[in-house]
């Protein structure tokens, strides 16, 4: 009987198509049928087909030289995985850093006081729409703001404040807010005998009835940041969002501002109950893409975030940046001047590392 010879070439090619075909077929029912699709297209793309060629030439060198098989194989697989990671994992805080919603959370917020009765002063007052002078308030006072359910809280205190003022007596200032607002948003809930899931409830609440009532007007008066969207769209790392906002309205705002799936999965947008603390999240993404926290960066406009996160021992050389341009004060911004781990980053400058 004679006996044919095939090329290598064919070997290896029909070696390659029968991995991929039996990968395909290993995948979980759920996967969807772009992936399946994108997977079965690399059977036929000469690019990838050409590379495990050259590959695998390589592999049948090293065995007519004596070299372990098992042990370049790993080796392949450890290189191809480096130069992956080397492109970064960036992760992002949302309000301040790539959205300014500093607006509609006082429209949302003036709404979810007036559900619970908590709203002092002239009851002529649109229960829709607060005044002028209050969205400038909001604005001085967020840099205090943790979590946006204390939003409602703090702006119910303007408004008492306010109420209550006299010549003897007058209002808190910007300033004595911010340095008391932990314990004027305690006090609050407790003389209004609510806790934070009441909170976070409620104002969850009037943003979906507002998306639901007129969806336009509330992803307008979220503004992204110029230039955000398209460098993150563009990046060529893993990108991550980590909010305090509530998951659905983040990614319903960053598919509104044009940013895929692509760029970044639904899974990868962390939003509030999601996680137990920034840092949790850095660490997991981190442990989980195997990335060095020197190729780590964090993008955050509160200082006591990255305050709190250079303390965390699991995070030493991850590149931190505080965002000038979101919600932090000017004592902040020098105080992270004087940090060698952090970096003030001005909204001009954001591309030039998200890419």
């Amino acid at each position: 009987m004679k006996t044919t010879i095939l090329p290598t070439s064919l070997i290896l090619l029909t070696s390659f198509s029968r991995y991929c075909v039996g990968y395909k077929s290993a995948l979980p029912a759920a996967t969807s049928s772009k992936v399946r699709e994108r997977l079965g297209a690399s059977l036929s793309n000469p690019i990838i087909s050409g590379r495990f060629l050259r590959s695998s030439r390589n592999i049948l060198r090293s065995q007519s030289t004596g070299e372990n098989r098992g042990s370049r194989l790993r080796m392949a697989n450890e290189g191809s995985v480096d130069k992956v990671h080397e492109k970064g994992l960036f992760l992002f805080d949302f309000d301040g850093v790539v959205c300014d919603s500093c607006d509609e959370c006082t429209v949302s917020a003036w709404r979810t006081c007036h559900l619970l009765n908590a709203i002092k002063g002239d009851t002529s007052l649109s229960t829709t729409h607060p005044p002028q002078w209050l969205f400038d308030k909001m604005r001085e006072i967020r840099p205090a703001i943790e979590v946006g359910w204390q939003i409602p809280v703090l702006l119910s205190v303007l408004m008492e404040q306010n109420y209550a003022s006299s010549p003897d007596c007058p209002a808190m200032t910007v300033p004595e807010i911010l340095e008391n607002y932990e314990s004027l948003v305690l006090t609050w809930l407790e003389q209004h005998s609510l806790i934070a899931d009441d909170m976070i409830h409620t104002f969850g609440k009037v943003r979906d009835d507002w998306i639901e009532n007129d969806l336009t007007s509330w992803l307008d008066i979220n503004v992204f940041y110029h230039g955000i969207a398209k460098a993150i769209s563009h990046c060529s790392g893993e990108v991550v969002l980590v909010t305090t906002k509530q998951q659905r309205f983040a990614t319903a705002l960053v598919r509104h501002a044009g940013i895929p799936t692509s760029a970044m999965p639904d899974d990868s947008i962390y939003g509030l109950g999601m996680y137990k603390s920034k840092a949790d999240v850095i660490v997991e993404r981190m442990t989980k893409r195997k990335t060095d926290p020197e190729n780590t960066h964090f993008f955050e406009d509160r200082w006591p975030t990255i305050a709190k996160c250079l303390k965390d021992k699991r995070l030493e050389k991850v590149k931190f940046y505080l965002c000038s341009w979101g919600y932090c004060t000017p004592g902040e911004v020098a105080l992270a001047s004087q940090e060698p781990r952090v970096e003030v980053l001005s909204l001009d400058d954001f591309s030039k590392i998200v890419k």
